[in-house]
């Protein structure tokens, strides 16, 4: 069992170089009604729009100019342009103590808009594929065509074409959360594709198809689809439901499940919560003839709360069981993220994790590492 134990933080760790910015859910609902308002792409993340750069001077504690390199770079008004970067260091518990540090992300962005047609392109580092590294030490991660219904607004009708992630769940920013990493939404799953999406105050909805990546032998070569629809109740109450289904040479996944925000502005709190149910059809072949049905379960909840105008802190737990028919497999941790805000260009952050496997049935894991990330 501490053979599964250090497997599960190594990988935790070293997947974590490079990885991809996501948006913070937690400013849904506790800040905005929909990523969008900040963001510019449809499942947030990446670029700011301009309430997204106002915001981040006004969360931050010591301000200055949010635009690309502080607005000391010009350009056109149809150009946006952006990027991240992050590192991490600090402690491992494998159950054995020891140190490390790793780089996280350098990705740079640019969205070019003429009316209600854009193009998106991310493009950075990648840890290289074995037997394909020319193609694979540097990529564009995403990089897509996109109908806007409204350029000028932060809603209505979106339509993407290109390489990207397909929108599933509650989109934690931190990729080691259970949800993330084992609800099928892992590091290294952008892939082409297509996607229909509608954005409102009260609602959205995601509907997104996909092919294996021709090019970069992915995490999970898979086609499919998936869908994500949420319904905002009341401007602090929120419920959805996602479904995504992925074929491979190997097996097939279905994942099912529901999430739901809920906002109280007396104590400025937000708890978030996701659960997946996912059945993974193994297919035989000749090294497993027998093939196999596990049937697993994944969910995090997550509460969030904004200490100061530039403290947020997070803690949450999650549970895993890959096949609910075999016993000890599961897995459960206390997460424990405390964000700073320094300026509206720097992040300071800490990621803590306290892990178990089968209830207790073994010797825990640990992590505690400092983030820092910059925002060009």
């Amino acid at each position: 069992m501490r053979h599964l134990i250090l497997l599960a933080i190594v990988v935790t760790a070293v997947g974590a170089a490079p990885r991809s910015a996501a948006a913070y859910p937690q400013y849904q609902l506790s800040r905005d009604q929909t990523c969008t308002g900040c963001h510019i792409a449809p499942a947030g993340g990446g670029l700011l729009n301009e309430n997204g750069l106002a915001t981040a001077e006004s969360t931050s504690q010591f301000g200055t100019a949010p635009e690309f390199f502080y607005g000391k770079v010009p350009s056109p008004g149809w150009l946006t342009l952006g990027g991240d970067l992050r590192g991490a260091g600090g402690y491992i518990q494998t159950p054995q103590p020891a140190g490390a540090a790793f780089p996280m992300q350098a990705d740079l962005y640019a969205h070019a808009a003429f009316g209600p047609i854009s193009v998106q392109v991310t493009f950075g580092p990648r840890s290289p594929t074995e037997g394909n590294e020319a193609a694979t030490y540097v990529w564009s991660r995403e990089h897509y065509l996109m109908y806007r219904q409204n350029p000028d607004e932060n809603t209505g009708l979106y339509i993407r074409a290109g390489r990207f992630m397909p929108v599933v769940g509650l989109r934690f920013a931190e990729h080691p959360m259970y949800t993330r990493r084992y609800g099928g939404t892992q590091l290294y799953t952008e892939t082409y594709g297509a996607a229909i999406e509608y954005i409102d105050q009260k609602a959205e909805v995601h509907v997104t198809g996909f092919i294996p990546d021709p090019v970069i032998d992915n995490v999970e070569n898979a086609a499919g689809a998936a869908a994500y629809g949420e319904l905002r109740l009341s401007e602090t109450f929120s419920i959805g439901a996602l479904g995504m289904f992925k074929n491979t040479d190997d097996d097939q996944k279905i994942h099912a499940g529901i999430t739901s925000k809920l906002y109280l502005s007396g104590p400025d709190l937000l708890f978030q919560l996701e659960v997946q149910f996912v059945n993974q059809l193994v297919k035989e072949t000749p090294t497993n003839p027998d093939g196999g049905a596990p049937k697993g379960i994944v969910g995090n909840l997550v509460a969030s709360k904004m200490l100061t105008d530039w403290l947020l802190l997070d803690v949450g737990i999650g549970h895993y069981d890959s096949n609910l028919r075999i016993k000890n497999l599961d897995r459960d941790c206390v997460d424990l993220n405390l964000h700073w805000f320094a300026t509206s260009h720097l992040e300071i952050a800490l990621n803590a994790r306290y892990e178990l496997i089968g209830f207790g049935d073994s010797d825990p894991g640990a992590y505690a590492l400092l983030q820092g990330h910059y925002r060009l």
